[in-house]
């Protein structure tokens, strides 16, 4: 039910001879064409102008999320976000919905723990209509009471389904494990979510979405200046500052090496975690790197050529980065036949070994590279994916360019630099392994 959508913007300020129109700077004259635009009232977004197809994608995010959620209203967030499309003004949840159908266009908001979302795709010809319903959605919701009731029903039978879910049981047990009674750890429960009210909603929008931590960008058949008059006619309601909130920095802890829940079920799901880096640390390029190698690669990761190719331990295994507000890992996971499990464990662990105590060859590193940096613009294939990619890059802090020196910061990565970093992040030791289901061998820990 709660989906997390990240967007965000960067700031830039009208000349005094520009107050009149949105201010716009090209920050780049090839690759993707991102421009700085602020409104007249003052409201920044990146943009990214192209009328070849006439649709418009749009974003906006607000930060602060679930993690900031009052003890006992968890869910909170999420709730009071997907009830924003569940009817405003004088249009009910039902005729709400059938506006949007009629428009052809697509509204959607979402709340993830670091921060509040909300996205637009229409019609370049519905844009003023398409752009109302938000601007409604944000200014007068309703709130109501049937809606309300009907999303608590889904949430209570997805509650109780979860606790036979091997990745939300992994998921809560290497949580109490690595970071223990922080807000990330924290879960929604019956009784917090039949303690969410209409005044907790109204109280949570007033004080989390507001024009001083709204980040925005659009992308498509629109211009600086009709992008302006949009920014702040669409909200305008919205009050000028939110409420600070303060979520500590998680800072993962050393949990016990192997973890095991125990699960009916013909294969475990296992996954494994250890601190990571966060986006401005100078190895972050360089782990992307190593990552690929180790896991990341598909069929050219070593962990794939040595678990599953070679022994035949696995169905498959991928390692990845997860960087948060306040916490940073490095990660990974596998569905392996319960006879398999503790086999595959200790060859996971000695892959990484391997890697940080030899390091990685010079064609490996080539590979990695020539694979980041090739299959980058097809992640920029379409105006939804443009939005999806600038989206992620601003809401993480990074600068308004960042799309088009991405491929030449990976270029610049050595084989020196993926050393420095596995030998500094790849420690097989530092690593809390979580399994769910009957591994062979391997005692349940709950």
């Amino acid at each position: 039910m709660i989906r997390a959508l990240f967007i965000a913007a960067a700031l830039a300020f009208a000349p005094a001879s520009a107050l009149a129109q949105p201010a716009a700077t090209a920050q780049q004259t090839r690759g993707v064409p991102v421009q700085n635009v602020t409104s007249p009232g003052g409201i920044s977004a990146w943009l990214v102008s192209d009328k070849t197809v006439p649709i418009i994608e749009f974003r906006a995010y607000w930060k602060g999320g679930s993690a900031s959620d009052p003890a006992g209203k968890e869910g909170l967030t999420g709730f009071m976000a997907d009830m924003l499309t569940e009817g405003a003004g004088d249009l009910n949840d039902e005729a709400f919905k059938n506006r949007i159908q009629d428009l052809n266009m697509s509204l959607g908001f979402g709340g993830g723990a670091d921060g509040i979302g909300m996205s637009i795709k229409t019609l370049s010809k519905n844009r003023d209509a398409a752009f109302e319903m938000a601007r409604l959605a944000l200014a007068s919701p309703r709130f109501d009471a049937a809606p309300l009731e009907r999303m608590k029903r889904q949430a209570a039978i997805g509650i109780r389904q979860r606790e036979t879910n091997a990745g939300y049981i992994g998921g809560v047990a290497m949580n109490a494990a690595v970071i223990p009674g922080h807000p990330y750890a924290r879960t929604t429960s019956l009784a917090s979510v039949n303690s969410i009210t209409r005044a907790d909603m109204i109280a949570r929008m007033k004080t989390g979405m507001a024009r001083s931590n709204l980040q925005v960008v659009a992308v498509g058949d629109i211009d600086a200046a009709t992008l302006g008059v949009l920014l702040d006619k669409t909200f305008a309601s919205l009050p000028a500052n939110a409420a600070p909130f303060t979520v500590p920095d998680a800072n993962p802890k050393p949990g016990p090496a192997l973890i095991v829940k125990t699960l009916p079920q013909p294969q475990s799901v296992v996954s494994f975690v250890a601190p990571g880096i966060r986006y401005e640390d100078p190895d972050w390029i360089p782990l992307a790197v190593a990552n690929y190698i180790l896991g990341g690669g598909g069929f050219s990761s070593r962990l794939m050529d040595e678990v599953r190719e070679k022994r035949g331990l696995v169905y498959g295994i991928n390692t990845n980065t997860a960087v948060s507000d306040h916490v940073a890992y490095v990660r990974g996971g596998a569905q392996i036949a319960n006879k398999n499990v503790k086999d595959a464990i200790e060859v996971i662990k000695a892959e990484m070994k391997r890697l940080r105590d030899q390091g990685p060859t010079d064609a490996e590193v080539a590979d990695a590279k020539t694979y980041l940096t090739g299959s980058f613009p097809l992640s920029l294939d379409s105006n939804s994916s443009i939005a999806g990619v600038l989206q992620s890059y601003q809401t993480t802090g990074r600068g308004i360019d960042y799309v088009n020196t991405r491929n030449a910061l990976i270029e610049r990565v050595t084989k020196a630099d993926v050393v420095r970093v596995t030998q500094r992040l790849f420690d097989p030791e530092k690593f809390v392994f979580v399994v769910v289901g009957q591994p062979d061998g391997l005692a349940a820990t709950n």
